[in-house]
């Protein structure tokens, strides 16, 4: 007997002129709401995944993608926290491409991923829920919902947005693919999948989600049977194995990309700090197990009720449970009840409407009552069959036509509904609960970005069906309205004031003292001294080393406050205590290092301090990037001060070991340590490494007309290669002619040559470019007086005077030109003006003494 052929039943979800309305209502809402984040900054995270990653603007190659985190640390580096989202930091990099660090793309991009969200959020309860009204209920909740101000308005969000979609796509192929067992639905749905979960690591239990479905759902068994011809046993089998198969196929492919995201995939070596998740490092069994079973009753707590939102839940935000008698035992025990009994009352729901499948009668018997002359499966060998098919009605609508009126299709809508809207409450939330395994963090709210779709289900259902109930009472409805409205309005306001905190760093650390004191307080501390409000600074990170004397951050950032007001006393020991708390933190042997030299007295062990620095191999880091950099500096800072003592050699190896030790650094960095080496080597008299060295940061950067010039002053101490440098400044007046420093260093050589006519022009072109630089001008002063050009060289250098009125040498040059010019009286005011700000000045002392002037003579 051969295989029976099926006609496969097209895919009719035609959305109505109602449905359209509804779905182009919750997108426009979901547009209109974030609006006001159009114009915000890049905040918090999006500094470090953004702003500092090379993946993103292009400083590493497009391969790194594969290779690096989402914050652009490679996977393999100890420090990485092994969050493999490249699809995500793909569109970070298009955007960069699009429109370079501007922030308004950027948070475009987001919202209309919301806006995508939103509209797909509607599609998908189309088809769960039995009632239109349910379903915009769903949607408009899921558009103004405030928990998804963090994901929306922040740019790192972007990976759960994105997540989501690719999500919720996977979901809606695969309904289509349950309708008629197509390939090319069951593709597109693993590779969405995967997509999804190459956005973010929690998109992982999409497949899953879809196995789930195609379990519960009666879609598509139904009707590929009404369509087919044969035996009562063949078909049957050939659906059941339709069936397996696909079910086989989504398991074959969750296997494999949890093993090559777990197995293949490097995974974190060093463990999150207590700071992030301190219950993690809790020592008592006990209290890790009671808290963590609460923390998904909080995050439930945030979707209900979002009116305390902070950017970060972690140190003390949430205490910990250390006893069975905490109220919150109760919640957690409420919580899990009433998960328990959704599932129970889904799966009851389907056992007692159905102690029979009527559909499966309905299809075996239709096709004999046709032979048999009969025109309805109602009754048929003795049973009873509420599916009322009749023979009359040959074509059936597909379960995916959410508004049937056939009581099956609403039956089975309402079956599968609760158990599937908490599929995707739950699924996708289980990777970031910490009950599976530690994670990098205690609450997060861009996490519930996901979840909320399967809470935004169930508001739908129970409103659906409330609104279902209240049928006949058009009072009943107007008060269900009312309240729907009230809450998508409370919500609204909630959404629009929270996307306020996230336009500026200042108010959003603001916003969270009240939820995470030690975190918010110190973020702020650090932005209002970017800010230079140093007294606010200080006074604002002493109260975060209140609430957390051990918070290495916080010593850091008040060290650095001290230091911006020259009071290195005070600054020190702050820069020590950040060192004691945390021995890796490279920026902090930098300041200390950078203070130690600002008090004059303590040369060798500021050196000490910068060569442990440079040294730190920073293992366990999380922003190797930061790291990296403060290594750098430190090998300049340490090179700078062996060659101010005359130790030309130990400058050279300080500069090699730098080169070395740093293999990962940018190109733009070790092109200047190259070149930096190139000029010690070069004082050194070693002319063919340091050209060698100098060439190489060409090189590196061809485009950056530093390296030439540098090149040309080295050719240029040659005498026999006058030409040859000339050539080079030349070159870099090409490349870079809008930068004072070429026209500046081309001048020098030229009036080492005399030739100061040249040297002039070049002078003033440099003050030109730069107007507030006060070498330039006094420069251009110096080639006018060379030239005897006395007048014009005075108002140069009371040019200079004005731009730097306590620099004791502006007063000493112009009192100079002065004297030049035979105006004794003006001279002799300035030398004294120069005196007084620096007492032992010894050009001004001298020249008094040459004019037979005392210091306090008052002419």
């Amino acid at each position: 007997m051969h295989t029976p052929k099926c006609r496969r039943p097209s895919m009719s979800a035609t959305l109505s002129h109602k449905d359209l309305a509804g779905l182009a209502g919750c997108s426009a809402l979901a547009f209109v709401l974030y609006l006001n984040t159009l114009n915000a900054g890049f905040v918090y995270d999006d500094r470090r995944a953004i702003l500092a990653n090379g993946d993103v603007t292009g400083a590493r190659p497009l391969a790194n993608l594969l290779r690096n985190d989402f914050w652009g640390t490679p996977l393999v580096d100890s420090g990485s926290h092994g969050s493999w989202r490249p699809l995500c930091v793909l569109s970070f990099r298009l955007n960069y491409l699009a429109g370079g660090m501007t922030p308004l793309g950027y948070h475009l991009v987001n919202v209309m991923l919301h806006c995508v969200a939103t509209w797909l959020v509607f599609l998908v309860a189309r088809t769960l829920l039995p009632s239109r009204m349910g379903v915009l209920a769903a949607g408009a909740l899921f558009a103004v919902h405030p928990a998804h101000t963090e994901a929306v308005a922040g740019l790192v969000g972007r990976a759960d947005l994105a997540s989501c979609v690719c999500y919720l796509l996977a979901y809606l192929s695969y309904r289509r693919h349950m309708l008629n067992r197509e390939w090319g639905s069951l593709i597109l749905t693993i590779m969405l999948a995967l997509a999804a979960l190459l956005c973010k690591e929690t998109a992982i239990t999409a497949l899953l989600l879809c196995g789930l479905c195609d379990v519960l759902s009666p879609v598509g068994r139904e009707n590929s049977d009404k369509v087919c011809d044969g035996s009562i046993s063949g078909l049957a089998s050939f659906n059941f194995q339709r069936r397996f198969r696909s079910l086989s196929i989504l398991g074959f492919t969750l296997l494999c990309g949890l093993y090559c995201r777990l197995s293949l995939l490097p995974r974190p070596s060093t463990a999150f700090s207590a700071a992030d998740n301190p219950t993690a490092h809790e020592s008592c069994f006990w209290t890790r197990t009671l808290t963590f079973l609460y923390l998904p009753v909080a995050n439930f707590g945030i979707l209900l009720w979002p009116q305390e939102l902070s950017f970060d839940w972690g140190m003390e935000a949430v205490s910990r449970i250390r006893t069975l008698w905490d109220a919150r035992n109760i919640l957690t025990a409420g919580f899990y009840g009433s998960l328990v009994a959704i599932l129970w009352k889904g799966s009851g729901l389907r056992s007692a409407a159905s102690p029979m499948d009527f559909a499966e009668v309905a299809n075996i018997s239709l096709p004999l009552l046709r032979r048999l002359g009969g025109n309805s499966c109602h009754t048929w060998l003795g049973l009873t069959c509420d599916c009322h098919h009749q023979l009359s009605a040959p074509s059936y609508r597909s379960a995916s036509a959410i508004y049937s009126t056939s009581s099956k299709s609403k039956s089975a809508s309402w079956t599968a509904a609760p158990i599937l809207g908490t599929a995707f409450l739950v699924l996708p939330f289980l990777p970031a609960s910490n009950l599976l395994f530690y994670v990098g963090f205690v609450m997060a709210e861009r996490v519930l970005y996901l979840p909320s779709v399967g809470y935004c289900l169930l508001f739908g259902l129970g409103f659906g069906h409330l609104w279902q109930r209240v049928n006949s009472s058009w009072r009943s409805r107007l008060m269900l309205l009312c309240g729907l409205a009230l809450l998508l309005g409370v919500h609204g306001v909630r959404t629009f004031r929270r996307n306020l905190d996230w336009r500026d760093e200042e108010q959003l650390f603001r916003s969270a003292i009240s939820i995470n004191p030690p975190k918010a307080l110190g973020n702020l501390g650090s932005v209002l001294s970017a800010q230079g409000r140093y007294e606010e600074a200080e006074l604002t990170l002493r109260m975060t080393l209140g609430h957390r004397p051990t918070m290495a951050d916080a010593h850091f950032n008040l060290g650095v406050v001290h230091q911006k007001q020259l009071n290195f006393s005070s600054a020190i020991p702050c820069f020590r205590r950040a060192i004691e708390l945390r021995p890796q933190l490279a920026v902090a042997y930098l300041n200390l290092g950078t203070s130690l030299i600002s008090l004059g007295d303590h040369r060798q062990e500021a050196i000490s301090v910068l060569r442990t620095g440079a040294r730190l191999e920073g293992s366990g880091v999380r922003d190797r990037g930061a790291h990296v950099e403060a290594r750098y500096t430190c090998y300049l800072q340490l090179s700078v001060l062996y060659r101010s003592d005359g130790r030309l050699q130990d400058a050279a190896a300080a500069l090699r070991e730098s080169l070395k030790a740093l293999p990962l650094l940018p190109q733009k960095q070790r092109a200047v340590l190259h070149l930096r080496l190139g000029e010690i080597l070069a004082e050194l008299q070693d002319w063919n490494e340091a050209e060698h060295q100098q060439r190489l940061a060409m090189q590196l950067q061809p485009e950056q007309g530093a390296a030439y010039v540098t090149y040309g002053q080295t050719l240029a101490r040659n005498g026999s290669r006058l030409a040859e440098a000339e050539s080079w400044f030349k070159r870099a007046l090409q490349l870079a002619p809008l930068e004072p420093s070429s026209h500046h260093h081309y001048a020098d050589f030229l009036e080492q040559q005399e030739r100061h006519h040249e040297a002039l022009g070049l002078r003033l072109r440099a003050a030109a470019l730069a107007p507030q630089d006060y070498t330039l001008q006094s420069c251009v002063a110096d080639a006018l007086r060379l030239l005897n050009r006395l007048a014009e060289a005075e108002l140069w250098y009371r040019k200079a005077v004005t731009l730097q009125p306590m620099a004791a040498h502006a007063h000493a040059n112009l009192g100079a030109i002065l004297q030049m010019r035979g105006l004794r009286k003006e001279a002799v005011a300035c030398y004294h003006k120069a005196l007084e700000l620096q007492p032992g000045h010894a050009i001004s002392r001298a020249n008094l003494a040459r004019m037979n002037v005392h210091k306090h003579e008052n002419e």
